[in-house]
């Protein structure tokens, strides 16, 4: 009896001990436990993914309006026919001092395709900053759902080691009177033990779930949880969910990249036609003509085009270039779609056989087990069954209780992944 009395005071202490700390929590962090909602809010206010997706989409509508601008003008200065005999300006009628400026176009409606592929390019980089939100909400909610699910399996167990703890003190009972052997206590005892031995494992588990969530949330990961699991929004039909997967951000931010493979398709072309720059200069002249006037300065303008004639191996390999990456962008579109598409499909019929299976623990099996586990209790007290058909009926109600938990975490967590699939921005 002194053994079972020590065990069942360190269990006392134990669960003291963790309720304790459970109220400092709650006390430090507030009356109510942290929500899935507030878990969602705290990992997307500042996270770095999203920061950096956003400063490079900011990046790329500062070069969009720098790209549509002219290229800045050229300044030269410098001295023309200088003779080499005396140094000097005046000598000669053809020494010029000259300062000039000149002014580069772009061929064809390069500065405007290349502003344009730079605007897509952003919207693409705007479509993956909202994936990085859909994402970093699936991974909190997952993580969130992980702790939640150690949480109810913790107390299903705790319910579990109290009742054999009862049943260990019932079978102690039973052999001082002689209505039992000693098989019977050790048995009992022996299912307690493993139930203690589980609660470890499902608390190491709740700190590796505690400790994922922390990398999304910070220390408000180790607050107190709210009791009830986590209400989550019907996710849509399967077929509208895949029908409308072509409007999912990140399918869109493929499709964007696509556009603008197909504008630097367009500006790979604007190669086949000429540059042109314009040459203005002003040249001043010293000295005096052979009749005594001044030398008149002088004023020069210049056309400059270059001309592709030789394009083979040229301007064909850029185009060429620049379509085979538009080929891409479309590909990797349709590759992921396809891939989110099957995503779909699994997650839709998991969903389906997880309610089918909730349905059926609910309805039938927990119930039905409670009910054996209590009959079975009834006949052994009133020595018309064994303790084997006792334990078994005990451990059967547990494990399905256990499996009941397991079960709506992953239904949850199917359900998550769909509002992803989804879209889900609320």
């Amino acid at each position: 009896m002194f053994s079972v009395f020590k065990g069942r005071s360190r269990a006392r202490m134990i669960y003291c001990l963790s309720a304790a700390l459970a109220l400092g929590e709650a006390g430090s962090a507030g009356a109510e436990g942290l929500t899935l909602s507030a878990a969602e809010a705290l990992a997307l206010r500042h996270d770095p993914a999203v920061e950096a997706v956003e400063s490079r989409r900011q990046a790329l509508d500062e070069m969009a309006v720098a790209s549509a601008q002219l290229p800045d003008p050229l300044m030269k200065a410098g001295l023309i026919s200088l003779p080499t005999d005396s140094w000097k300006l005046d000598q000669e009628p053809m020494t010029q001092v000259q300062v000039g400026i000149s002014q580069k176009f772009p061929r064809g409606q390069s500065r405007e395709l290349q502003a344009e592929q730079y605007r897509e390019q952003s919207r693409s980089l705007d479509e993956s900053a909202q994936d990085a939100r859909l994402r970093i909400r699936l991974a909190v909610r997952e993580a969130f759902l992980d702790v939640v699910r150690q949480i109810k399996l913790a107390e299903v167990n705790d319910e579990a080691i109290e009742a054999f703890a009862d049943l260990e003190d019932i079978t102690q009972d039973y052999y001082a009177t002689g209505r039992v052997q000693q098989q019977d206590v050790l048995r009992a005892s022996v299912e307690r033990a493993k139930a203690e031995d589980r609660a470890t494992r499902i608390s190491e588990d709740e700190e590796r779930a505690r400790a994922q969530l922390a990398g999304w949330i910070g220390d408000e990961a180790y607050r107190a949880l709210e009791p009830d699991w986590p209400s989550l929004p019907a996710p849509a039909a399967p077929d509208a969910l895949r029908a409308g997967l072509v409007n999912h951000p990140r399918v869109a931010a493929l499709q964007q990249q696509a556009v603008a493979a197909d504008t630097g398709v367009e500006l790979a072309r604007q190669r086949y036609k000429p540059e042109f720059g314009v040459d203005l200069t002003y040249g001043a002249r010293s000295g005096y003509n052979m009749d005594g006037s001044g030398r008149s300065d002088l004023f020069s303008v210049m056309l400059v085009m270059d001309l592709p004639l030789f394009h083979e191996n040229r301007q064909d390999r850029y185009t060429a270039a620049a379509v085979s990456r538009s080929s891409a962008a479309l590909f990797e579109r349709d590759d992921m779609l396809r891939t989110m598409t099957s995503q779909a499909r699994a997650a839709a019929s998991a969903r389906e056989r997880q309610l089918e299976r909730k349905t059926r623990y609910e309805e039938r099996l927990l119930p039905d087990a409670a009910f054996n586990a209590d009959a079975a209790l009834s006949a052994y007290q009133a020595a018309l069954d064994s303790l084997t058909t006792l334990m078994r009926a005990r451990i059967t109600e547990f494990d399905l209780q256990l499996d009941y938990v397991r079960l709506q975490a992953d239904f949850l967590r199917t359900q998550a992944q769909l509002l992803y699939l989804e879209g889900e921005q609320k």
